[in-house]
């Protein structure tokens, strides 16, 4: 029997978008790693806010490439759970 589902989303927003970027990689290397193979897996989806991400001064440049962006990360929490009936936990 197989299973299927949506990945779990993790919309982050404020400072902790800077563990995602690669200037942060050797601080979070475990925690990124991680997040590269559930991703990969498809068992986590990682957006993370651009307004956050600017606001921290970090470029989109330096993004690690499993790692999706929105423009604001809260109006997507919104959208994901009334949209995509997401549940929030």
């Amino acid at each position: 029997m197989s299973l299927s589902h949506s990945p779990v989303a993790f919309v982050v927003f404020g400072s902790p978008v800077a563990i995602f970027f690669k200037e942060n990689y050797q601080d979070n290397k475990k925690v990124v790693d991680l997040a590269a193979k559930l991703t990969a897996l498809n068992v986590i989806d990682i957006k993370v806010c651009e307004f956050g991400y600017i606001n921290e001064g970090l470029d989109s440049s330096s993004l690690l490439p499993f790692v999706t962006t929105v423009p604001f990360g809260p109006k997507e929490l919104s959208r994901l759970i009334k949209e995509e009936k997401y549940s929030y936990f």
